[in-house]
């Protein structure tokens, strides 16, 4: 019995352990291509979603997902249900690392977006011990460098920002005694109210546009680069024209990997001509200020 009863025990052992999976912890940093069997994802193109402060742009590279790129004094807000939350980004060499994960009023950590250019889907926060119900979450940007935002994981669902604080606040007592008024006024004067401005609903981001044709006849072509310098080149319409129709084409993955910008006026020195390429994987964003000289 003895002989027959030890062999099964270590054939039941050796099942459960041959069988079992074996499960690799996620941890800040790991790639999340797809959200996890639990969660759901909300890209930052969601309507709820709330972009604050200065500059933020789409990137329309297809390694970065079409994320959005926010410089200094740029941040994020939006509400969310559940008790568990992850962000999702890209890491940048000119990225920020000066930010503020702020949940229901409180800080309760900081992402760190500089890096190596890792153009992949990156769980760069989480936070999986708050209490069910709803909660509100800020992401704000103190550095001088670049923030970057593919989207969330949440357990429930995204909402409107809409702070949440979760220490409640004692009633003011009121004296029983009734105190009178001093002599009245009897003729207040109203005070105005003072004109809104005509500010868009906050609740719903700004949507990122395409870059528009110029309508001038020449402009200044500002071109961020991966190293957060500036390049800028006064150009004409036509060269301008030929610029973006370049970036549209390589984005595509059609045409050459530079483009060569004639610097003009800059020519300077016993040179018949002078040119910067620009090289397509080194540009992080580009703006135009279109100006006429008519």
């Amino acid at each position: 019995m003895k002989k027959i009863f030890i062999p099964l025990l270590l054939s039941m052992f050796f099942a459960l352990f041959i069988v079992s999976p074996t499960f690799a912890a996620t941890s800040i940093g790991s790639v999340l291509v797809q959200p996890e069997q639990g969660w759901t994802r909300y890209n930052h193109d969601s309507s709820e979603i709330t972009y604050l402060g200065g500059k933020w742009t789409l990137d329309p590279s297809s390694k970065s997902y079409n994320s959005t790129i926010g410089n200094k004094d740029t941040g994020i807000k939006f509400n969310f249900t559940g008790s568990k939350i992850r962000y999702i980004s890209t890491t940048w060499s000119s990225g920020s690392s000066n930010t503020d994960v702020i949940i229901d009023g409180q800080v309760v950590g900081k992402i760190n977006f500089a890096g190596p250019e890792v153009y992949q889907k990156k769980m760069m926060f989480e936070k999986t011990d708050l209490s069910p119900g709803e909660h509100s979450f800020e992401l704000k940007n103190n550095g001088t460098n670049y923030i970057f935002f593919y989207g969330v994981d949440i357990e429930g669902t995204l909402k409107p920002f809409n702070l949440i604080n979760p220490t409640p606040v004692d009633p003011v007592p009121v004296d029983p005694t009734p105190n009178p008024d001093p002599t009245p006024n009897p003729d207040p004067t109203p005070t105005p109210d003072p004109t809104p401005s005509p500010n868009p609903d906050p609740s719903k981001p700004t949507e990122p546009t395409e870059p528009a044709q110029p309508t001038g006849d020449r402009a200044i072509l500002t071109v961020t680069m991966d190293n957060g310098f500036d390049n800028e080149f006064d150009l004409s319409k036509k060269e301008l024209n030929a610029f973006i129709t370049w970036y549209d084409a390589k984005d595509a993955g059609r045409g050459a990997s530079f483009f060569a910008i004639d610097k003009h006026n800059n020519n300077k020195g016993p040179f018949s001509n002078r040119k910067d390429y620009v090289i397509f994987n080194k540009i992080l964003t580009f703006e135009v200020s279109e100006y006429s000289t008519k």
